[in-house]
């Protein structure tokens, strides 16, 4: 007759996922997959190299590491129990690479059962779409992404009537900026002026870098008036902005979108407008 133990090492061995039974501690079992997925031959081989599975937990900030716990007497199966989440971990493998794993903890009488799904190709695949469709030095939008969400406005002005606008902006002698003090300091100006219009938009509105120091937004359900409101109180925040990277400013393109306009009719209107303010300089032009 099988023991409680043997009993549950036989539950436990076909599961695909990788499985610890744990005081939080100690292992007391380990599936098949658990060993496999860390290259030993049996859970006393794993136990002579590491305390607990938990060492090998990497301390990033997006997922949970022993630097979280309070002090050094709370246990970590004790910390996520209680949590009662579904909770990321990063583990590095003999060969050096990390896997990504979402973990589970379930109480079984005084041990808990731990069950690790390995989610690495879904975060890869996160990773490579936030590389496909955002800027990689402001984070925001970039344009391929911007032209994809504005296709669907289009298509929601032609099916509702919503009205909505284009505000283009670029910032003010941007190369001199440059020249004189670096692109380093370039870049920083360029990260400023993302926060300084991320903070100050609406959560719908759809902020991009168009390209360069160039910047576009879209604002649905918005009429040519309150865009261009919304333009000079960005310009003036812009303006009225002081911390240790150079001044700088930044002009203005608006219109609307019309539900006659062609692909490209309301972008070589808004840039016309952008260009008219640049002639200016610190200035709204609305078209």
């Amino acid at each position: 007759m099988l023991t409680n133990r043997e009993l549950t090492q036989k539950i436990i061995d076909p599961i695909p996922n990788p499985i610890i039974i744990t005081n939080g501690a100690k292992i007391e079992l380990a599936n098949k997959n658990f060993l496999e997925f860390f290259e030993y031959e049996n859970l006393n081989d794993f136990i002579q190299e590491h305390n607990c599975v938990c060492e090998l937990f990497e301390d990033k900030a997006e997922h949970f590491s022993l630097s979280q716990l309070v002090g050094n007497t709370e246990l970590w199966t004790d910390y996520l129990y209680a949590s009662n989440d579904q909770v990321k971990v990063s583990i590095r493998c003999k060969n050096g690479n990390s896997h990504i794993f979402n973990i589970t903890v379930e109480k079984i009488n005084d041990n808990y059962m731990v069950v690790f799904t390995n989610i690495t190709a879904q975060e890869h695949e996160v990773i490579l779409s936030e590389l496909a469709y955002h800027d990689h030095l402001t984070k925001i939008y970039n344009r391929q992404m911007f032209d994809q969400l504005y296709k669907k406005q289009v298509a929601n002005q032609q099916r509702h009537g919503d009205h909505f606008s284009l505000i283009m902006l670029d910032i003010d002698y941007f190369k001199n900026l440059n020249d004189t003090y670096g692109h380093d300091t370039g870049d920083k100006v360029l990260i400023s002026l993302t926060e300084l219009i991320t903070n100050n938009i609406r959560e719908n509105d759809i902020f991009a870098r168009w390209g360069g120091e160039e910047f576009i937004l879209l604002l649905p359900r918005t009429k040519a008036k309150e865009a261009y409101k919304k333009a000079q109180e960005l310009r003036e925040i812009i303006d009225n902005h002081h911390n240790e990277i150079p001044h700088f400013t930044a002009s203005f393109g608006v219109t609307e979108v019309k539900d006659y306009d062609k692909e490209q009719s309301a972008f070589i209107r808004v840039d016309k407008a952008l260009y008219k303010a640049k002639e200016k300089r610190n200035d709204v032009i609305q078209l």
